[in-house]
């Protein structure tokens, strides 16, 4: 009995060590702080441990550079994944797919690990409209939300046209941008 009870409460414990509270990100929070930002498509290429943090690393074949220096790729780590049986999941992580084209919003840490700037929040899907223009996406952010005050907040759909977020990009960059 008493194991049973040591294994409920590691499973209670280990479930909430992987649960995210994000910091919300305004579109000109990510343009600011990102230090790339690229148009490009995903191919996972491994997974690693950096520390006690599986990472699911990503090679972003890069076809447009909105921000930052012009390469034609770029790897990245997305926290979570499986290795060496160990499976570890992050709420909040984005999931990228071969066949999508993103817009990725990135930052690359002192160690020199590249990621999406606030989880999943950094990560806009590549669709096309009625008129055929190509327009990104991000869907809401489903997990525990806050302002830089540390209150609750709501987060919301994107939804722009690519080229409205490079004239963003750019008024942003000048310092004309909003807050």
């Amino acid at each position: 009995m008493r194991s049973l009870c040591s294994l409920a409460l590691f499973g209670a414990l280990s479930v909430s060590l992987y649960g995210s509270t994000l910091r919300q990100l305004s579109l000109d929070d990510m343009i600011r702080q990102s230090t790339t930002i690229v148009r490009g498509k995903a191919q996972q290429t491994s997974t690693s441990l950096h520390g006690s943090i599986i990472f699911t690393h990503y090679r972003i074949q890069v076809t447009e550079t909105l921000k930052g220096p012009l390469t034609s790729q770029i790897d990245i780590g997305v926290p979570g994944g499986v290795t060496g049986g160990v499976d570890q999941r992050y709420a909040g992580a984005p999931s990228l797919s071969s066949t999508q084209d993103y817009v990725l919003f990135l930052w690359t840490s002192k160690s020199g690990l590249t990621q999406v700037i606030g989880l999943s929040q950094g990560l806009f899907a590549i669709l096309t409209n009625a008129v055929r223009q190509p327009v990104i996406v991000r869907a809401a952010a489903t997990e525990r939300m806050v302002d830089a005050a540390g209150q609750p907040v709501t987060d919301s759909d994107i939804q722009m046209l690519l080229s409205d977020l490079r004239s963003r990009i750019q008024l942003v960059l000048s310092g004309k941008g909003g807050k």
